[in-house]
């Protein structure tokens, strides 16, 4: 498990950080690829069925989300039998879940005739919704392998396999479009990929796990887990309600192309968003082992270490990426989805403030078993959302309703403040005006660079990669302003 030091949390944190970080560059280098060669509304309906596979799998009880902790623990005490009853109890539980939805996919697939499907079209996206079912059976064994990973600090191992992985996955995608195979092939490839990081990562957490009779996990963590998971999954619910369900929405009013419109600017802003919750992996089980070790005041401990440095960082770095993301989406995909662009711009304004609030707090209470707490926070942004999404999207379209899950989560960040200010004592920490100077001078300087790569007229993985150098030298610059003045690093 991880040590003391800085060095082994900042180590744990690159490597989790390149697991994380692989699929996400994989599908940014091959989205331009993808809409090149299906066309706009068959990468519409890609994108949907990625939609739903992500759907799937984070609506699986919380199962998912519960097995860094519960490994965690285990891993702590050195309990490798506890952890294998674990493994076999997760494995047994996502497969049945897969098996009872893979028969609601064969029955249900024949709806998508319902969606504003062209008529070329929808014969092969009945037939790729039929291969959903074991699709997401695979990503949810997949996870329970991760998880082990993650809980033993075995982040280079996650890395390396991440990456073996992905380069299988692109170089499939690459043969089968460019050979004109169907989507069904292209999920097929997709699925390959979890077989390589399921098969790579029970190998490499092998020696942390053994297998015992009785092969299951007794009666007493059964009840304990199921109850952390069960309000891991209500807050779980509330992303999909927050976020994935607008596809769903849009999906069912506008023609299947503004699917992938909003598809390319959900990606976009998910993978700038995601750089600092690359962090969370090795935090989370830094924290659970504090509080494993020291009870709360070692979690807490943690909290006011971390958050000093995190709060700052992530305000600058979502502030000045949200004013360059406007311009480096349609850069990567072309002048005629600006709509993506601005879709981006709005989730990641929204995602900034999250992120900075509720990053370590959310550590926090997974660390000390009060996941209910992110739960009510959760359905809080989800209220906010639900209300505000009618009138806004009537008077702003798609962006409307965008706009309004924004809201909903700045809303649910602030209540999450206060709901862990009653749990433990922990200090605020307003951000020094230093800070804000630099900030604002970051945005201005990512902007004035972004415009010229603009007025190049170039599209492609290549200029948007050009476009992230603005971005880069405007953070260097809140970096440089807010050390000198003594700020973290």
């Amino acid at each position: 498990m991880f040590g003391a030091t800085g060095a082994d949390l900042f180590t744990g944190v690159g490597y989790s950080a390149i697991a994380q970080a692989a699929p996400l560059l994989v599908n940014v280098a091959l989205t331009p690829y993808l809409i090149r060669h299906l066309g706009l509304d068959r990468f519409g309906v890609w994108s949907l069925i990625l939609l739903l596979l992500w759907t799937f799998t984070s609506l699986d009880g919380g199962v998912s989300a519960s097995l860094a902790r519960f490994y965690a623990f285990h891993g702590a005490r050195g309990d490798r039998t506890g952890t294998g009853r674990l493994v076999l109890g997760s494995l047994a539980l996502f497969t049945a879940l897969g098996l009872l939805l893979s028969g609601l996919c064969v029955l249900l697939a024949p709806a998508a005739s319902l969606l504003h499907i062209p008529p070329q079209l929808r014969g092969e996206a009945v037939e790729v919704l039929r291969f959903l079912g074991p699709l997401v059976t695979l990503a949810l064994v997949t996870n329970s392998a991760t998880s082990l990973l993650q809980a033993n600090a075995r982040f280079r191992g996650l890395a390396g396999v991440t990456l073996c992985s992905c380069a299988v996955y692109a170089a499939g995608v690459v043969l089968v479009i460019g050979h004109g195979g169907s989507l069904t092939a292209l999920a097929a490839v997709t699925a390959l990929r979890f077989v390589v990081l399921l098969a790579g990562g029970f190998v490499l957490a092998a020696r942390h796990v053994a297998i015992h009779r009785p092969l299951l996990p007794p009666s007493r963590e059964r009840r304990d887990f199921g109850g952390y998971a069960l309000r891991m999954q209500l807050s779980g619910l509330t992303v999909f309600l927050n976020g994935e369900i607008d596809a769903f929405v849009i999906a069912a009013v506008l023609p299947i192309r503004f699917v992938g419109i909003y598809a390319a600017g959900l990606q976009a802003a998910s993978a700038v968003r995601s750089l600092p919750l690359y962090a969370f992996p090795p935090i989370l089980t830094r924290m659970t082992t504090g509080f494993a070790r020291h009870g709360l005041p070692g979690a807490v401990r943690e909290f006011h270490r971390l958050q000093s440095r995190w709060l700052p960082a992530v305000l600058a770095y979502g502030a000045v990426s949200t004013a360059a993301v406007v311009f480096a989406v349609p850069v990567w995909l072309g002048p005629g989805l600006r709509l993506s662009g601005v879709v981006a711009a709005t989730l990641l304004a929204g995602y900034t403030v999250h992120v900075a609030l509720t990053g370590m707090r959310t550590c926090l209470v997974r660390a000390i078993g009060r996941p209910g707490l992110e739960t009510r926070y959760s359905w809080f942004a989800t209220l906010v959302n639900t209300a505000l999404t009618v009138p806004l999207a009537l008077l702003f379209g798609v962006v409307g309703v965008v706009a309004a899950t924004a809201v909903g989560l700045v809303a649910g960040s602030l209540y999450f403040v206060v709901l862990c200010g009653r749990v433990a004592e922990l200090h605020r920490q307003p951000i020094p005006g230093r800070w804000v100077l630099a900030i604002a001078l970051a945005v201005l300087v990512a902007v004035a660079g972004e415009l010229p790569i603009v007025g190049t007229g170039w599209h492609g993985t290549v200029p948007f990669m050009l476009a992230g150098l603005p971005a880069a030298a405007g953070l260097s610059v809140a970096a440089i302003l807010a050390v000198q003045g003594g700020g973290p690093r």
